[in-house]
């Protein structure tokens, strides 16, 4: 389902970690208020990936350019207006699931987490009623929503490459931290009490029994599994030892490459001022 979705969204999904709400899973109204401890894990490359509230800003601008676009070609596309002051909750999940209320449905995303369910409902409204003739017209080779996109990322030649391979190895590299390495072994430890044998939480969260049926929601065993691991790093405070030598690999990386990302802020910058200027002619 094609929702004008901009391109840097490749490396906030490196760092969520979570599964897709499946399809025709019901969808109660819940809100999920983040722990003091999601809310303050920012690491050193968010500021080199857009947030939600900076990804909404680009969405929302598409969404004018689409809707003018299209009605030169005589259709209507509705324009969604997303929460451009959502706050930066990039890192809920980056260590797996850490919240015990979150823990209630396993390793599964409740809906609403990730994503305002008012949001999602209004993507499903639009997907429902445009035609065949408009979603081409918009999602189409050279289609609005290309021309779109282009518009606001003009002369951006940006490799990312490094920045996504760089949150990547931070989360993966840092487990052989010593301090990390400890904890994981207390860890594995209270895991194993409860005749869990899972090498890190980023295997728990991936285990395949969870997964097998998508359309299935949490069995008792994994929210078992997964509160369990919770607790575990509670007692351990392993996401806290974690995301500081996280903190360190990542510093590294900036100091290595200062030219990069440099050219990654100017390039974020110019594509949120064309964004801005779109909304505020609108």
């Amino acid at each position: 389902m094609l929702r004008s979705i901009p391109l840097l969204l490749v490396a906030l999904l490196l760092a969520g970690c979570g599964a897709a709400v499946p399809a025709g899973s019901p969808r109660p109204v819940e809100t999920f208020p983040p722990t003091e401890q999601v809310k303050a894990l920012h690491l050193p490359l968010d500021a080199y990936s857009f947030s939600d509230a900076e990804l909404y800003t680009i969405s929302n601008a598409e969404d004018v350019l689409i809707a003018e676009c299209l009605r030169g070609k005589g259709y209507t596309w509705p324009v969604i207006n997303r929460p451009t002051d959502a706050p930066d909750l990039r890192n809920r999940r980056r260590y797996g699931v850490i919240e015990m209320r979150i823990a209630q449905f396993g390793y599964h995303v409740p809906a609403g987490l990730l994503t305002p369910i008012s949001l999602e409902q209004a993507y499903d409204k639009r997907d429902r009623t445009l035609g065949e003739g408009a979603k081409e017209a918009a999602f189409g080779k050279d289609g609005c929503g290309r021309k779109a996109a282009d518009r606001l990322q003009a002369g951006d030649d940006s490799n990312q490459a490094l920045l996504v391979r760089s949150s990547h190895d931070s989360l993966y590299d840092s487990l052989s931290d010593p301090a990390v390495a400890r904890a994981l072994n207390s860890w594995r430890d209270c895991m194993r009490q409860a005749t869990l044998t899972y090498p890190d939480p980023l295997a728990a969260m991936s285990d395949q029994k969870w997964w097998a049926d998508q359309a299935a929601g949490p069995s008792k065993q994994e929210i078992l599994v997964a509160s369990t691991d919770v607790t575990c790093k509670n007692r351990t405070n392993l996401v806290e030892v974690w995301y500081t030598a996280e903190t360190r690999f990542q510093n590294k990386v900036l100091n290595q490459h200062p030219g990069y990302f440099k050219d990654r802020r100017a390039a974020m910058k110019k594509e949120l001022d064309a964004a801005q200027a779109v909304l505020t002619r609108s």
